[in-house]
């Protein structure tokens, strides 16, 4: 008489299951790693009522020092693939964390929102500068325009936590600009001007000393040396500035 197999195709459905659901847990990971998205195309970011006087700079770490935390910066996309000198160019740019540590990402354009109101008070916030550059190929010359981002532990919400493996979008608007006298010859002679476009991230510890007198108020800025991986750079052409 012929044995039944009918818990063998049991089994055999329950593994076909949980392979399936494994399956699409380890895709609900992967798609699951952006966790925002930044906006600095706001062109009118609230600053602070008090301003440093000074700035004194200096990159953490020391002599010798290995940075650990890495990334991978990107430009994903640009508006246009033609500009003027004095143009717009909104563009998004992809951060991800490729290293093994964690990554605080400052996430707010106004700076004003971390301010104490108690002008004696000292403060520290994170700074962020997202840098598209344009450089030109033949001489390797280039210049860079900024989107910043600020952050602090005291302000809920003005700073997000990239985990290994996790990535954000960063989306921004500036005018294309340099006080090089160079890139003006050099584009007016071209017209147009042949241009790569890349992507970078800075961020700094900033801390603001009020001092005795207002005079004497200062940022002391610490970077954070930082690891990058650029991705493939995007081509793009510089005409000159327009006459209004």
């Amino acid at each position: 008489m012929a044995q039944s197999n009918s818990g063998g195709l049991t089994v055999n459905r329950v593994r076909i299951v949980l392979l399936a659901g494994a399956a699409l847990f380890a895709t609900s990971l992967v798609a699951g790693q952006e966790i925002g998205r930044l906006d600095l195309a706001d062109t009118h970011p609230r600053d602070r009522i008090r301003a440093p006087h000074g700035v004194g700079s200096v990159c953490g770490g020391g002599s010798g020092f290995t940075p650990n935390i890495e990334i991978s910066v990107a430009v994903v996309s640009l508006d246009k693939a033609s500009y003027s000198l004095g143009e717009e160019v909104a563009y998004e740019v992809k951060i991800q964390n490729s290293g093994k540590e964690p990554i605080e990402i400052p996430w707010t354009p106004h700076l004003g929102d971390l301010e104490p109101t108690e002008s004696s008070q000292s403060y520290t916030f994170l700074h962020g500068a997202v840098s598209l550059t344009f450089t030109e190929a033949d001489s390797n010359r280039s210049f860079s325009i900024y989107a910043n981002s600020y952050g602090s532990s005291e302000i809920p919400g003005s700073l997000r936590k990239l985990l290994p493996g996790e990535w954000i979008f960063v989306r921004a608007r500036q005018k294309i600009e340099t006080y090089e006298e160079w890139w003006w010859t050099k584009i007016k002679d071209s017209s147009p001007l042949n241009v790569r476009v890349s992507a970078n991230l800075m961020l700094n510890q900033v801390t603001y000393s009020p001092g005795e007198k207002s005079d004497f108020a200062m940022d002391g800025s610490v970077c954070i040396p930082l690891v990058t991986k650029l991705g493939a750079p995007s081509d793009v052409v510089l005409w000159p500035a327009t006459s209004k």
